[in-house]
């Protein structure tokens, strides 16, 4: 799964959201209709129980984890080196809730690298995820086995996900309730790893199971890149209920949505960005988070991305993506601020200054971009050599 322009893909990423949803990934065991908002943690089940706490720097890797065995991470941060933050399996009914995985790779980082990254990765059946938070990783949650079949995930928020937000790829039957995917590559995955895909919601194959879904607003801003769709496959599609697909990029939607009554409403331009503000906002304040705000943004240099002469006026553009929000970037020539802080992203994840190059001296330069957050948490790009020559 490797695409060397890595920019294409972050221009291109896909966003959704699932609200108040049950999408059912349909096999045996998993009901055709689901209720969503399912009442209480998997907490409350019997087993034994670990608790994680505060801040962790080293991968939590326990594949041998008893029988319905409650992991309680709900104010533990995981932010730790190599690829997988979480490994996690061991026998059926293991009971992950809460805490936070931050990823620290910068938007540059080339595809076949994050490709690679996992915030959580499960081995065992019946396995239920919920209330965790992932920002910057390939993979959100991978089920990575065979026997992972049935599992769970709700109530989850995932962002900027640089693959799959919920890799399956062993096909197996499992459901996703009430959860927020915000900048995935790729929405859901369902098949065998044989050929890259991205840019759209679902990439399934013909063994994978049939998809339900209720309730879910799904936004798109480009069309598909490859072998994936936005829509699911006609011949997947179990049962289909009061959806919404928001589409924000250019011309009209590229896909044929279901023709079944009920099933999908388009909305696009204001209307459809209105309507999908609203529904991240009523989902973020559904879900309020107490853990504290310790990751700083992540940003890398889009223009120019490598040495360049400039002349005149020029746009200097950075991405920079945030686990809550980015509050500003600001453009640098070595220790210097270049204009105003840019506080608006257009498109998404990009900031963009216009410059005069003739404000300062012809020579050469260290060109950044600092991205700041709410909190007061910063990061500076790697640096761009560049001449400035008018």
């Amino acid at each position: 799964m490797y695409l060397s322009d890595v920019q294409l893909i972050q221009r291109r990423a896909a966003t959704l959201i699932a609200v108040a949803t049950s999408a059912s990934i349909l096999g045996a065991g998993v009901p055709s209709r689901g209720v969503s908002g399912a009442a209480g943690s998997c907490l409350t089940q019997a087993g034994p129980a670990i608790a994680m706490t505060a801040v962790q720097r080293r991968r939590f890797d326990n594949t041998n984890l008893a029988e319905s065995t409650k992991v309680d991470a709900s104010t533990g941060q995981f932010v730790t080196p190599g690829n997988i933050a979480i490994f996690i399996g061991g026998g059926p009914g293991i009971c992950f809730h809460g805490g936070q995985i931050i990823g620290q790779l910068p938007p540059s980082t080339p595809y076949k690298k994050m490709h690679d990254t996992y915030g959580m990765v499960v081995h065992g059946a019946s396995f239920k995820l919920e209330d965790l938070q992932v920002f910057d990783y390939g993979d959100g949650v991978s089920m990575d086995a065979n026997g992972d079949a049935t599992w769970s995930v709700r109530d989850v928020h995932f962002k900027y996900m640089r693959d799959d937000c919920v890799e399956n790829d062993f096909v197996n039957s499992g459901s996703i309730e009430n959860s927020l995917f915000d900048g995935c590559y790729e929405g859901f995955s369902a098949r065998p790893y044989t050929r890259p895909g991205h840019g759209g919601f679902f990439k399934w194959h013909p063994t994978a199971p049939m998809i339900s879904l209720y309730n879910n607003v799904y936004r798109a801003d480009s069309p598909n890149i490859e072998n994936d769709v936005l829509v699911p496959p006609p011949a997947k599609l179990k049962d289909c209920v009061n959806n919404v697909m928001i589409w924000l990029g250019p011309g009209p939607f590229p896909e044929r949505l279901p023709t079944r009554p009920g099933c999908f409403q388009l909305l696009t331009g204001a209307a459809g960005r209105q309507y999908w503000d609203s529904a991240v906002a009523q989902w973020k304040a559904q879900h309020p988070s107490a853990l504290k705000d310790i990751a700083p943004p992540i940003v890398s240099m889009w223009s120019p991305s490598g040495s360049r002469t400039l002349t005149g006026t020029v746009s200097l553009t950075a991405t920079a993506v945030d686990d809550q929000d980015v509050a500003g970037v600001q453009f640098k020539l070595g220790d210097r601020n270049i204009g105003a802080e840019v506080t608006t992203e257009a498109p998404i994840t990009k900031f963009t200054l216009s410059w005069d190059s003739r404000s300062v001296p012809n020579g050469a330069y260290a060109l950044t971009a600092t991205a700041r957050d709410a909190a007061g948490n910063t990061t500076t790009s790697a640096e761009i050599a560049i001449t400035i020559s008018n």
